[in-house]
């Protein structure tokens, strides 16, 4: 049975389960059906599946269907000839799929829960059938509970985090960047915050980017923190953490928006991220660089692909990762990593950001070896509140109550207003 395991989870495939029915049985079609608010959804095919107008994640109305019938005891567990059995020799599937003879067993969950059935169909009836078969059939739907699990699992985070994104159910927090030359905020970081049940947000990140609605989500994160920027004081910018994909995605557009102000902003791409393509990062990136657009690495140190990430991408600022800057006070190594990345972005003319920092000895070391910027809870935690961002980039600007006043004019021409329309648009 070694060969039905993912080597990765340990757990049963769905198509291998098919492949060793149909192997088994020598019918002309197995699959695996989910049962679900009266819809019958194919989730793993073996066979000529195309004959039966069968297609993987293909939908059809389960009411009247085999695998309906069968779970709900209405048709045995074997019917080798279809026309000859009372119970489904007149229904109009029978007839139009041309089914001769059938064999299935229901799949359940862990906890009991109906998923659906594994079922096998052939155009001509089989008198082979047997219960040894069923018992087969079973031993395979046993197997399967975890990788049913699973994707029961995958299938309601994947509705959770939809819902997240249409109902828009998030706040942002933000945290200080300070500067360590004149103790001064020249930054915040914008950093999402998800209701229950996605109270980590690294991980909520993570699962949409393998639900492959990472571009949804950051898109909805990066919109909201948007609205930080007219509040911000001169030389104060806001950091967006991007996935490269989503990067490329969002800059794209940003490229069409040509009055869209983006002096402000700097987007950090961490470290852990795997980059596909730089080349399409340049060419997105670009023209926005040309504009104001700034670049940092984040998590500098933490993996693989610091060194590649900051030698590919040239960044304004590289963002030295918590494991390095945390007990850097005492620890000779950790202040030798740090220093080559300074010296690095000397060379490249970036700025080094120390993250994470939370002791006044690690704060004082970070500034005895002449890194620019530290963000951490010693200087300020990510806070919703008001009042706590007032203190770093100022009071929040009270609207005009007498109207927009005259238009600014500069050589007698008008000058546009800010336009703060998010990238996302």
């Amino acid at each position: 049975m070694k060969e039905l395991l993912h080597p990765e989870s340990g757990r049963v495939g769905l198509d291998r389960v098919v492949e060793l029915t149909s192997r088994h049985l020598g019918l002309d079609v197995v699959y695996i059906a989910e049962l679900t608010d009266g819809r019958q959804v194919y989730r793993a095919v073996a066979g000529d599946a195309a004959s039966f107008n069968i297609a993987i994640n293909g939908c059809a109305s389960s009411r009247a269907s085999y695998c309906r019938r069968l779970v709900d005891g209405e048709i045995p567990n074997v019917i080798r000839d279809a026309h000859a059995e009372g119970p489904v020799a007149d229904l109009p599937m029978t007839r139009d799929a041309r089914i001769g003879s059938f064999i299935g067993v229901p799949l359940r969950l862990s906890d009991g829960t109906l998923y659906g059935a594994l079922c096998a169909l052939s155009h001509v009836p089989d008198p082979t059938l047997d219960e040894r078969d069923v018992r087969f059939m079973s031993m395979l739907g046993d197997l399967l509970v975890d990788e049913l699990d699973e994707q029961r699992r995958q299938e309601q985070l994947r509705s959770d985090i939809l819902e997240l994104i249409e109902t828009e159910n998030l706040d942002v927090a933000y945290q200080p960047i300070i500067d360590l030359r004149r103790d001064r905020c020249i930054g915040v970081e914008a950093l999402a915050r998800f209701a229950a049940p996605f109270e980590r947000p690294d991980k909520t990140l993570a699962a949409a980017r393998e639900l492959g609605l990472s571009l949804e989500l950051e898109r909805l994160v990066v919109r909201h923190a948007w609205k930080m920027l007219p509040r911000l004081g001169p030389g104060q910018f806001l950091a967006l953490n991007l996935s490269p994909d989503a990067l490329v995605e969002l800059a794209r557009r940003a490229n069409l928006q040509e009055r869209l102000r983006v002096d402000q902003v700097v987007v950090e791409i961490t470290e852990h991220t795997v980059v596909d393509s730089y080349l399409a990062l340049h060419r997105e990136l670009g023209p926005l660089r040309q504009r104001g657009l700034r670049i940092a690495v984040d998590d500098a140190g933490a993996g693989y692909a610091s060194l590649r990430h900051v030698l590919e991408l040239r960044p304004d600022f590289i963002k030295v990762d918590r494991s390095l800057i945390h007990g850097i006070a005492n620890d000779h190594a950790r202040r030798v990593a740090v220093s080559a990345f300074l010296s690095l972005a000397l060379d490249l003319g970036s700025r080094v950001v120390a993250e994470g920092v939370e002791q006044p000895d690690d704060l004082a070391t970070v500034r005895e070896l002449g890194l620019h910027a530290v963000q951490g809870y010693l200087l300020g935690r990510p806070t919703t509140s008001r009042d706590a961002l007032a203190e770093w980039i100022g009071p929040e600007p009270q609207p005009s109550r007498v109207g927009p006043g005259p238009v600014s004019r500069r050589n007698g021409k008008p000058v546009p207003r800010r336009l703060t329309a998010p990238l996302s648009q």
